[in-house]
């Protein structure tokens, strides 16, 4: 297991507490990540039916893939389990545990905010449980994860460290003659023999393609005074740390240099304010209006700064926090960031811990543009 089962049943019992606080006597978990946060089970084939059951007290129960068995006894410290077979409704499991629970009757909180329960199940879920009252859960599991144990930011400390070795790599292999398909190549072998998990295809363009925002590799052949972005993943245990960094072969232009001037100093102000108690909004002003005053961008929407945590596909990021203009929510410690700052074809970005006295940057490769 990536975790004591002191800290899962820790996790368990903060749950239940909020649980109660609500008038909840049950909970349905079905995102994968919150299922990993309290169970431990953690697979690949997440994109078939999987879903946790926790009661009002007790321990929970997994409703689990028959052919995954192997990997909860691995990976999860929950023993009780639904099992469902591929011939069958896999909700028909979760009724099944629900009924043998004395809850299929009860007011459950659904979780509303994830991709792995499809209106086709949630209806089935109905169909199957008439006596059932299906509520909106206030996010209880989302908010716990929030703030990070000491185990979850040493995971995250260590994904940082590949992070950067996967970008070390990436400008190692950036040079005139050479395709995006040789440097994502580096990149991929970096996060391997570095000690990283397997994640998404890593954002990368050069040349022209790099004002695109979520690109990623082609067979493009680099040219002198081109310019390198990416924005690559260290991953340890399903804990994702992200790393932006803009790179250029031979002298940047005027534009390129000036570019990351203005978001570079942007980037080192937002992250300087990241304290417990710090507003949000007054961080996105520092980070976004810079950009928009030096005219890299016409306008500027997207977010500059989200959660990072324990995810998966096809998200690279938690987003339980999101920076956007005008936020009047507030930082506390343990929380873990993405600040990015994008314009003008150029970007960089840290992964930060807020703590009481600062912020500790996870990320730690020289924040500057790379000359290649």
């Amino acid at each position: 297991m990536d975790f004591t089962i002191e800290e899962f049943r820790t996790r368990i019992e903060k749950t239940q507490a909020l649980m109660a606080k609500n008038n909840l006597p049950v909970l349905l978990v079905h995102a994968p990540e919150s299922i990993t946060y309290l169970s431990g089970f953690r697979m690949l084939g997440f994109f078939m039916y999987q879903a946790l059951i926790v009661p009002a007290s007790g321990d929970p129960v997994l409703v689990v893939r028959d052919v995954e068995q192997p990997t909860a006894d691995i990976t999860s410290w929950v023993k009780e389990r639904s099992v469902y077979i591929d011939i069958e409704d896999p909700i028909n499991a979760t009724q099944r545990a629900l009924k043998k629970m004395g809850l299929d009757g009860a007011t459950i909180g659904v979780e509303y905010s994830t991709w792995f329960l499809t209106l086709d199940r949630y209806e089935t879920l109905k169909r199957l449980l008439p006596n059932a009252k299906f509520v909106r859960e206030p996010n209880i599991v989302r908010e716990l994860r929030l703030i990070k144990s000491p185990a979850e930011v040493e995971y995250l400390r260590r994904a940082s460290r590949i992070a950067e070795k996967m970008v070390d790599a990436a400008f190692k292999a950036s040079k005139v003659g050479a395709s995006e398909r040789d440097i994502a190549s580096a990149i991929t072998v970096a996060q391997i023999q570095s000690g990283g998990d397997g994640h998404l295809e890593p954002i990368l363009m050069t040349g022209p393609r790099t004002r695109e925002l979520h690109g990623t590799w082609t067979d493009r052949i680099l040219e002198q005074g081109d310019s390198v972005y990416m924005e690559l993943n260290g991953v340890v245990k399903g804990y994702w740390s992200k790393i932006l960094r803009t790179g250029v072969l031979g002298k940047p232009s005027d534009h390129v240099r000036k570019a990351s001037e203005v978001i570079l100093a942007a980037l080192n102000d937002g992250i300087s304010r990241m304290r417990t108690g710090a507003h949000a909004g007054e961080i996105d002003d520092a980070l976004r209006q810079p950009v928009l005053k030096a005219g890299l961008r016409k306008s500027y929407y997207h977010r500059v700064g989200y959660t990072m945590g324990q995810l998966y596909p096809p998200s690279s990021g938690e987003y339980l926090r999101e920076m956007m203009s005008g936020d009047t929510w507030t930082l506390e410690a343990g929380q873990v960031f993405h600040m990015l700052v994008i314009g003008g074809g150029v970007g960089f970005s840290e992964t930060v811990l807020v703590t009481d006295n600062g912020p500790d940057i996870l990320t730690r490769y020289p924040r500057q543009l790379i000359e290649l």
